[in-house]
């Protein structure tokens, strides 16, 4: 799959929008920050019209305790989610819709639910484990589709 399948603009602005300003966060951490890590990892893909991100998975930051801006969070992830390829059994952890994902969701959620490949399985199992959340992000995801 080559990226021009994927089209990462519209990601890459939304997640730009969560983003919190300097005046919340005194020092920008850039990767050490989810949404940062995010914004980098889509620049990268961009810049290198690279689908994967070497080692992206483990990249991801675990240690940002910040609070986003929920609404915010849950517009990207569903923008994220609808680009998303839906490889199922061809999933693979390191392709950037699944990095970007993972450091969004750590943000909304503070975990990260099992992906199997399938976004519209995964916005079912997250609306279980996280209802309300969960249940804005398969609205929005569902809006996208339609």
């Amino acid at each position: 799959m080559a990226i021009n399948a994927i089209n990462l603009v519209p990601a890459k602005k939304l997640v730009d929008k969560c983003c919190k300003t300097i005046d919340e966060c005194q020092v920008c951490a850039k990767s050490k920050c989810l949404v940062g890590f995010s914004k980098i990892a889509l620049e990268y893909a961009m810049q290198k019209k690279a689908l994967s991100i070497p080692q992206g998975k483990n990249l991801v930051p675990q240690g940002d305790m910040k609070i986003y801006y929920q609404e915010d969070l849950v517009e990207a992830l569903a923008e994220i989610l609808h680009q998303c390829q839906n490889c199922q059994d061809n999933h693979h952890d390191d392709c950037i819709t699944n990095v970007a994902r993972l450091a969004l969701e750590l943000a909304l959620l503070g975990d990260n639910p099992p992906y199997g490949g399938s976004s519209f399985s995964y916005l079912i199992h997250a609306a279980k484990l996280h209802p309300e959340i969960g249940g804005k992000l398969l609205e929005r995801y569902k809006a996208k589709k339609a």
